[in-house]
């Protein structure tokens, strides 16, 4: 393949796992001509939806952020991590501005991974072709006692992966997190 076609597919890719639209062998049927269904675009995530939940100690166990997961969607060739942070106020010493990297983000890396405990598998957090992590950025700022929005994306899993563990920066995972059809 040229290299000027090699950077495009991945672009073309991206573009398309944005705009919702799934070109994902899971959910066709051989005699049919594809999925069903639209399916959601990013920015519509649902945060009355929550498949999996977890509380985490932060800044120095004076405050707890909930990690509500709200979706994990496969969506082409990519899979797609929706959920919400709520970090309470610390009961002492509260900073100003709260950022991820106050709740141990990493600023270079993937802030989040997955792991399919069937197959072995790690997934990190995918790269665009600049290099650019398709997640929130380390600075995000976040609204205490308020849900914050987040979504990251990573590669399409293999077919027989049903179910996850998740990783959220220096937290213990959130175990068997259902992976779900888009649609």
């Amino acid at each position: 393949m040229r290299p000027a076609v090699k950077a495009a597919v991945p672009v073309f890719v991206l573009a398309l796992a944005l705009a919702g639209c799934s070109g994902n062998n899971r959910d066709k049927d051989p005699e049919e001509d594809g999925g069903g269904g639209a399916a959601s675009s990013p920015s519509q995530v649902s945060t009355d939806d929550v498949i999996a939940e977890g509380t985490f100690p932060y800044h120095e166990h004076k405050g707890e952020v909930k990690i509500e997961v709200n979706g994990l969607t496969v969506r082409g060739d990519l899979m797609q991590l929706d959920y919400t942070l709520t970090p309470g106020t610390p009961s002492s010493d509260p900073a100003s501005r709260l950022q991820l990297t106050d709740l141990d983000a990493p600023v270079l890396g993937s802030h989040v991974s997955l792991v399919d405990m069937e197959n072995l598998l790690r997934y990190h957090v995918v790269q665009d072709e600049a290099g650019i992590y398709l997640q929130p950025s380390a600075s995000t700022e976040l609204t205490y006692d308020e849900p914050n929005v987040m979504t990251v994306f990573f590669a399409a899993p293999r077919e027989d992966a049903s179910a996850f563990d998740i990783y959220f920066y220096g937290f213990d995972p959130i175990m068997d997190v259902p992976l779900q059809e888009a649609g």
